[in-house]
């Protein structure tokens, strides 16, 4: 079964298009690597658009990432090149990320 994670991520309006950057420059690469080597199923990153308001100068973003198993979500969270990012963009965040992950239980 496969194991589904769900993070909000929350930076400052003038951060918004470093992590941008960052993110696109350091991990996409890493989740292309990932999904070519069949360790991800799928990923997204996807600015909030509608929904609940957020709060005012405040970016939100939806991360999405669909793993075979628990295995990979560890390797992919222990690799040296997202290790290394991840320290930037958590100087970067307005807010702690709200994180979610469990077994995919419905799928289409």
């Amino acid at each position: 079964m496969s194991q589904t994670s769900a993070i909000i991520l929350r930076f400052p309006e003038s951060k918004a298009v470093e992590f941008e950057r960052l993110f696109k420059a350091e991990v996409l690469p890493l989740w292309r690597k990932f999904k070519s080597e069949g360790k991800f199923l799928g990923a997204s990153l996807t600015p909030i658009q509608g929904g609940m308001t957020p709060r005012k100068g405040v970016r939100h973003y939806i991360l999405h990432v669909e793993v075979p198993g628990m295995a990979e979500h560890e390797q992919f969270d222990l690799h040296p090149q997202f290790t290394k990012f991840l320290a930037k963009a958590q100087a970067m965040q307005a807010e702690d990320p709200l994180v979610w992950f469990g077994e995919t239980l419905f799928q289409v």
